[in-house]
């Protein structure tokens, strides 16, 4: 995983879980709703870690496809 990505991801984490705080606070009697939205929380993070992962192969096969080219034109 690139730097980049590393650091969106940890911030993308961070802010879903003050979201998370911030629902569980505001609805403490509304223990269905807060329950259906972590789960939704829980799989857009596993969805996260995905894309994270394509992301990662997708960049690597790039920068293979990148050095190739670059080999090529250099003769």
């Amino acid at each position: 995983m690139t730097p980049r990505l590393e650091a969106a991801t940890q911030r993308l984490y961070a802010a879903l879980s003050r979201v998370e705080n911030a629902l569980a606070s505001r609805l403490p009697g509304d223990a269905d709703r807060v329950r259906e939205l972590t789960e939704e929380l829980v799989a857009s993070r596993a969805q996260n870690q995905e894309l994270a992962a394509t992301n990662s192969t997708v960049a690597a096969r790039l920068d293979s496809a990148i050095d190739r080219l670059r080999a090529v034109l250099r003769g």
